[in-house]
């Protein structure tokens, strides 16, 4: 038919972020003299990324620097915790709620993404799963697991570099920039629309990885995308929802339902 829409996206497309660290948690067990130190080595940790709850404790003052544990792990292998496995499980629990199914779950190899996406994906036993490397964690090359400050100090060009760039052009040396992002999500896109339209997709990744996926869909353009993760970062295991949505014009395309969305 003349006036047939030809629908080329996914019915519903749902980005989940990974969950968060036991440290908080021990933390304040330091605070009231309980532990004199942290008692668990992030090998043995499975849940709310490590990463995440010190990179709080770091902007909140409480530390200065990521501890010899994070340090000694490379970015792909950090797990999540207890209080991580728990926020992945009530996700799995409002997704399965308010989906009913979906076909095809992708998930970025990065520890904390994998484990969070296979929390989620016991209860969508019937779901293909994926493991999509274009959807890892943003790369940060020399200042992976470093403070501002320690980046100033041990690499003061770099961090005038970044100053200058701001944060969504600056390439740390070995890194990406928030562009190098945009490059892979939109491939990833391309796929999506060649391969599985009218299907129900979840993705399970990062929250720059998100914000790409956003900018994308959306056409933002750097100060909005800027502003947006600077008034409300998503949160760990923070959900965003779009629908197709067949009566939008100028053309037929995925709509934006919720942003930042959690269930824990």
């Amino acid at each position: 038919m003349e006036n047939e829409i030809i629908q080329k996206w996914p019915d519903n497309l749902v980005l989940v972020r990974h969950g968060q660290s036991i440290y908080n948690e021990e933390r304040e067990l330091i605070n009231r003299g309980v532990l004199k130190t942290y008692t668990k080595n992030i090998k043995d940790v499975r849940g709310q990324s490590i990463y995440n709850e010190e990179r709080e404790l770091i902007n909140r003052g409480v530390l200065k620097t990521y501890t010899k544990n994070i340090k000694d792990v490379r970015n792909a292998d950090i797990p999540l915790s207890k209080k991580g496995r728990e926020q992945a499980a009530k996700t799995a629990e409002f997704l399965k709620n308010h989906y009913k199914n979906f076909d095809i779950i992708f998930a970025s190899p990065f520890e904390r993404a994998l484990e969070t996406a296979k929390i989620i994906a016991k209860k969508f036993p019937k779901s293909r799963f994926i493991i999509e490397e274009r959807i890892r964690e943003k790369e940060f090359g020399i200042a992976d697991g470093l403070t501002a400050d320690e980046l100033k100090t041990l690499f003061p060009y770099e961090y005038e570099r970044k100053q200058k760039e701001k944060k969504y052009y600056y390439r740390p040396i070995g890194g990406e920039a928030f562009t190098d992002v945009n490059l892979r999500i939109w491939s990833f896109l391309n796929t999506l629309v060649r391969e599985y339209p009218k299907t129900n997709i979840l993705i399970v990744s990062h929250s720059a990885v998100m914000m790409s996926f956003r900018k994308l869909l959306e056409k933002f353009d750097e100060e909005t995308l800027l502003e947006i993760d600077k008034k409300d970062m998503i949160k760990n295991c923070a959900m965003i929802s779009y629908r197709f949505d067949s009566n939008l014009k100028p053309k037929p395309k995925l709509n934006l339902e919720f942003y930042n969305k959690i269930a824990w």
